[in-house]
């Protein structure tokens, strides 16, 4: 049995993430299992100088393990002043491999350079910077051919990797670091999509491979590849093994948090703009879709990604519909949702209970890109009342005071799940959810 209970033939877990950082031109974070590797395409428009005036583009690779993307800390290759031999080994092996899918012709005096970063560490490395890599390489070649500066792809096929290897007797695919370790044999294989091979590297760590063990190995290798190949043609979030990145154009954890339970299974993952350091949108709109709009155009302008906005607040029948649009700052800027709620009590002070209606209103957008013309807009509503003083230890924002009737109890003292059934935010983003399928 292998150490990770997967059958012989079983893929770990895969998952690419495409448009991770957002300066480069190609962006992915790939993950086999527990080995996660940063790859990142860059454009440069010169090739190197024993390639100047050919009319040819050159593709090429780096590769690095971060200092603790393993057991213990291993030290940088810059302190010590030069590469390693594995390092340029597998560099090599993955601009070799990549390049195989390239006509460097129609790439034109450019040269790509795909960075890939070894940010955890637990075997595979070079098989999962090949098959992120050439997703890199092909989102900066999209990025060329958007903005015209191709006129044709230069890419002849798609191309991935993975290793295989002969563990207690038994050829298995896609080895962990406790299968590498223990295998007699290891072997990495690289292919394109129409089968051929491209690079075959396999040792004999214990007792010699038989020809029938390489075949069977061979086979286990095609089956995994063509299986990688299927995830790389997949767009931002289609499948399992795609996820797609939506900035949301908050700073808030706790929406980010909401938003992330509510949209699961559907292959997107959130992220607060404060991880992109996206400075706030002005928000002069006089309307919640209006501040909506323009936080989502904000967030998408500063990342390139798809984004999310959520403007929402809380509407106070004895107030004429305050604090509203200003709920977030109702006591002042910077006020905090402790501040905001006593001077919401304050206000109601000799409000009896009848007249303390009130409802949470939540306009959600989702913008394709910032010039977007038709954003998708969704509109939840949840009615409730103002209580006397705060109850409840969770939720954010006016959850303490905001009484619930049809649960007898206020939002802070509902269970998340039991909140995100029923608020505002819930019902916007299920809206926004089903819109996504669609």
């Amino acid at each position: 049995m292998r150490p990770s209970q997967r059958a012989p033939d079983e893929l770990r877990p895969v998952r690419l993430t495409r448009n991770y950082t957002m300066h480069a031109e190609g962006s992915v974070l790939v993950e086999f299992g527990n080995t996660r590797v940063l790859c990142n395409a860059s454009l440069e428009p010169r090739v190197p100088p024993w390639l100047r005036g050919q009319g040819q583009g050159w593709v090429t690779a780096e590769y690095g393990m971060l200092p603790r993307s393993t057991h213990s800390r291993m030290g940088r290759e810059a302190a010590r002043g030069k590469q390693g031999g594995r390092t340029l080994e597998i560099q090599r092996l993955i601009g070799r491999s990549l390049r195989a899918v390239v006509d460097m012709k129609k790439l034109g005096e450019r040269t790509l350079t795909i960075d890939c970063d070894v940010l955890q560490a637990d075997g595979g490395t070079r098989t999962a910077s090949i098959t992120g890599g050439y997703v890199a390489l092909a989102d900066a070649i999209q990025h060329l051919l958007d903005r015209g500066e191709l006129k044709a792809s230069p890419l002849t096929g798609l191309v991935a990797s993975v290793s295989v290897g002969v563990y207690q007797g038994t050829p298995v695919l896609d080895l962990d670091y406790d299968e590498d370790c223990n295998a007699e044999t290891d072997m990495n294989v690289v292919m394109d999509d129409q089968g051929s091979f491209i690079e075959v590297q396999g040792t004999a760590e214990g007792h010699p491979f038989s020809r029938d063990e390489l075949m069977r190995m061979l086979d286990l290798a095609e089956g995994g590849i063509f299986s990688l190949i299927e995830a790389q043609k997949q767009g931002p979030g289609d499948g399992m093994s795609e996820v797609q990145r939506i900035v949301l154009a908050s700073g808030n954890p706790g929406k980010a948090r909401e938003i992330n339970a509510l949209l699961e299974g559907l292959g997107i993952e959130v992220l607060a703009q404060s991880e992109f350091g996206v400075p706030e949108a002005e928000e002069t709109g006089l309307t919640f879709v209006e501040n909506a709009i323009l936080k989502a155009r904000n967030a998408a302008e500063h990342t390139g990604l798809p984004a999310i906005a959520d403007d929402s607040g809380i509407e106070v029948d004895a107030l004429n519909g305050a604090p509203g649009i200003y709920s977030a700052r109702y006591a002042g800027p910077g006020a905090s949702d402790a501040d905001n709620c006593s001077k919401l009590l304050a206000a109601l002070k000799d409000t009896p209970e009848h007249q303390r209606g009130a409802r949470f209103q939540c306009l959600l957008v989702h913008m394709r890109h910032a010039a977007d013309p038709t954003p998708l807009i969704c509109q939840g509503t949840w009615e409730g009342r103002i209580l006397q003083a705060p109850q409840g230890e969770n939720g954010f924002g006016y959850d303490p005071v905001f009484y619930v009737p049809t649960h007898e109890c206020s939002a802070a003292e509902l269970a998340p799940e039991e909140k995100n059934a029923i608020s505002h935010r819930g019902q916007a983003l299920r809206r926004l959810a089903a819109g996504l399928r669609v």
